[in-house]
């Protein structure tokens, strides 16, 4: 059987050898960046499995190291005696004078690794007893043996422990999905009843979709492996594409020196024939994968932040719980009588639990990534800071001004916005604050450190290098950091907001022109025998 226009012309050729090369090439000088994607991927899937693994902060550059108590060293304090106070945050627990000093470490009993021992908050109980919660870790001091306790199998559910409170006689821990209270002696906790709220919208933000189906956490753990398994697959297409690429020059230097490059050649086939299987195989997972870590940072993800849509039947986006995944803080406002509770929708106040929360209208901006700060300075004057910014809000008119300059929100530029969720700043990203020290209140900046919120001109006391000696950072946050680029600043530079977009692309480019390659040269090869014979 004949086949008309089967010779393959010279631009055809061309165009065929543009594909090889743009595989071949991009792809050889992406492989450290895709290996770091994959296996840094594969372990941000299961942080609980590895909240033991840490490594020095010393190890990473300098912007992770601890400068004059930045990077969350700080997220809150506590007055612990009438001159002792308590410092919490990523650094696990320290306590010093009221002018932070004599600065010692307080972190015996609690697990090992900077997961366990990244501290959210810290409660005083009306008994006098502490408590502090971690990642995933509820913890009581022992004043008596001077140690942390945890406190195993008081909650329901393994979520990440997002606040801690105690109001009256009762303790309070929130989770990302429910909030839970016990009473003296805190063994025992029970879900309080959330109503829906008052603004509820049962769908979802497509960015959640989206990094959930990235991650595969859209179908649970199920979904979570399959993808740990693609991963994996990058990995072995790396190292066999590198075989492929790299033995053929030897090949050819033994062939023509009349070497025996039997075993050479071997290898070579071996990983030729698995990298276009397993290319070929995956190659829809492979595309989906990169197209969805594509739009989880700029610039695609703008246009989708705040698109919502409705929750994937069968999902884990689909819950009978209408707070599933949004809790974040909880407050009670002693002059107004209400609980406050902070979620990623807003801010909602409510007069007792079981009674439905309504939303309020007049809030200071909060970062997408969620508050940091939420204190009460005085009757009806809170503290509300986030990576937004830092804000007083007067709850009596529900006025909010810029706690900095005093200035009323409206008249500010910048990027809040009243009643919804702010954007990141670069210039005041706030990730801590106290009021425990003899200075005054104290800002504590994710990024420049400390500084007194009366007098910015006079520095806060200075961080001892046991701080920043001893100071390390949990292996899943080195994979985030790792996974979206932000650990290559020092030579990105303006470029890094960009990494994952921009490593998408050409990822993407080379899967594609990789399967573009095996369906031309080696699929088409068997029909056509088979239509000859």
């Amino acid at each position: 059987m004949s086949f008309p226009n089967s010779k393959t012309t010279p631009r055809r050729k061309e165009k065929a050898r543009t594909w090889r090369r743009l595989h071949k090439w991009v792809g050889l000088v992406l492989t450290f960046f895709i290996l770091a994607f994959a296996l840094s991927g594969v372990f941000l899937n299961h942080r609980t499995a590895i909240t033991r693994w840490d490594l020095p902060r010393r190890w990473l550059p300098q912007q992770y190291v601890y400068e004059n108590w930045n990077n969350g060293a700080v997220v809150g304090t506590l007055r612990v005696g009438p001159d002792s106070v308590m410092l919490y945050g990523s650094n696990g627990i320290w306590v010093a004078d009221t002018f932070c000093r004599g600065l010692r470490p307080c972190m015996d009993g609690m697990r090992p690794g900077t997961d366990n021992r990244n501290i959210r908050a810290v409660a005083a109980t009306s008994d006098g007893q502490l408590f502090a919660i971690s990642t995933y870790r509820l913890y009581r001091f022992d004043r008596t043996a001077y140690r942390w306790r945890e406190v195993e199998g008081a909650l329901t559910d393994d979520e990440a422990l997002t606040d801690v409170l105690s109001v009256g006689d009762r303790l309070y821990v929130v989770t990302r999905s429910n909030v839970y209270a016990a009473a003296a002696p805190y063994t025992r906790f029970t879900a309080q009843p959330l109503p829906t709220p008052d603004d509820y919208d049962p769908r979802v933000s497509l960015f959640k979709t989206i990094w959930v189906t990235h991650s595969g956490d859209l179908f649970g753990l199920p979904g979570r492996l399959l993808i740990d398994v693609v991963g994996i697959i990058v990995v072995v297409l790396c190292l066999t594409g590198l075989v492929v690429t790299l033995f053929e020059i030897p090949i050819r230097l033994r062939k023509k020196r009349g070497d025996p490059a039997l075993p050479l050649r071997r290898t070579w086939t071996f990983s030729f024939v698995w990298h276009n299987r397993l290319g070929s195989l995956f190659i829809v997972l492979l595309l989906l994968i990169v197209v969805t870590g594509m739009f989880l940072r700029p610039p695609l993800l703008i246009p989708i932040a705040r698109t919502q849509v409705k929750p994937v039947p069968g999902s884990t986006l689909q819950s009978d719980n209408p707070w599933h995944d949004r809790l974040r803080r909880l407050r009670y406002d002693m002059e107004g009588r209400r609980w406050l509770l902070a979620a990623s929708s807003g801010i909602y106040a409510f007069p007792a639990f079981g009674e439905q929360p309504k939303k309020l209208d007049n809030t200071p901006p909060v970062s997408v990534m969620g508050l940091n700060v939420w204190q009460q300075t005085g009757p009806n004057q809170w503290v509300v800071g986030s990576f937004s910014g830092i804000y007083g809000w007067d709850l009596s008119d529900g006025s909010v001004t810029d706690y900095d300059t005093g200035l009323p929100l409206d008249e500010m530029g910048g990027y809040g916005r009243r009643g919804g969720g702010g954007r990141p700043t670069f210039g005041n990203p706030v990730s801590g604050f106290s009021t425990d020290f003899a200075q005054g209140p104290v800002v504590f900046d994710y990024g420049r450190g400390a500084r007194l919120a009366d007098n910015p001109d006079m520095p806060f006391e200075s961080m001892p290098e046991v701080f920043a000696r001893d100071g390390r950072i949990s292996f899943w946050h080195f994979c985030l950091e790792l996974h979206v680029g932000r650990l290559y600043r020092s030579f990105l530079f303006a470029f890094t907001d960009f990494y994952v977009f921009l490593g998408g692309l050409l990822m993407f480019l080379v899967v594609l022109s990789g399967y573009i390659v095996y369906r031309r040269k080696y699929r088409r090869k068997k029909p056509r025998r088979k239509k000859r014979e």
